[in-house]
């Protein structure tokens, strides 16, 4: 491995710690300062402005890498039509409990990123859709629940899953009792 490799593969650590960091504390207080997310990363500030001039850049950072890491969620789970959509969403709840603080910081401000280029809250929300449709079309949704109210539950479980889990619930615990509350809620 060569010198320039290994400085990559330290920066890229690096940049990765500042943004595990920063998820961790904006998932409870956005207005955490950037010297608590560098003391959290175990870095000095300068560093963290080596990697993000100022709170904003960081800010849309963190954005498009949780966003990345939502959309990567699928990743894994198999070809369409290769498992019972209600199985699919169930690997998404678990994935989506396992990424705790991204999803608090993401979904816990609703005008939080109002402006920002970067975000479209509801970009997913097509393919969510078309998964709750598959799912009641294989019997694991209730006919008489409507499509929206079944994905703004599952955003609801997910949600209340990830910040259950940071408080006093081992998030596997978390990730089984969000599976639970959800099939239950919408079986038919």
């Amino acid at each position: 491995m060569t010198t320039e490799q290994i400085e990559r593969g330290a920066r890229a650590r690096t940049r990765q710690a500042v943004l595990d960091a920063a998820a961790s504390v904006w998932a409870h207080d956005f207005s955490a300062s950037l010297s608590t997310i560098a003391e959290r990363a175990e870095v000095s500030r300068s560093t963290l402005h080596r990697y993000f001039t100022d709170r904003q850049a960081l800010v849309d950072a963190l954005l498009l890498d949780s966003l990345a890491r939502l959309e990567a969620l699928d990743d894994g789970t198999g070809a369409p039509g290769s498992a019972k959509a209600m199985d699919t969403l169930e690997q998404y709840l678990r994935a989506g409990v396992a990424m705790g603080d991204r999803v608090i910081f993401l979904f816990s401000d609703p005008n939080r990123f109002d402006g920002n280029p970067h975000w479209a809250a509801d970009e997913g929300d097509d393919e969510m859709r078309a998964l709750m449709d598959s799912a009641r079309t294989e019997g694991s949704i209730a006919p008489g629940i409507p499509t929206s109210w079944a994905v703004s539950l599952y955003y609801a479980v997910l949600y209340t899953a990830a910040e259950v889990s940071n408080q006093d619930l081992p998030r596997h615990v978390a990730a089984d009792l969000a599976v639970q509350s959800f099939r239950r809620s919408v079986a038919p």
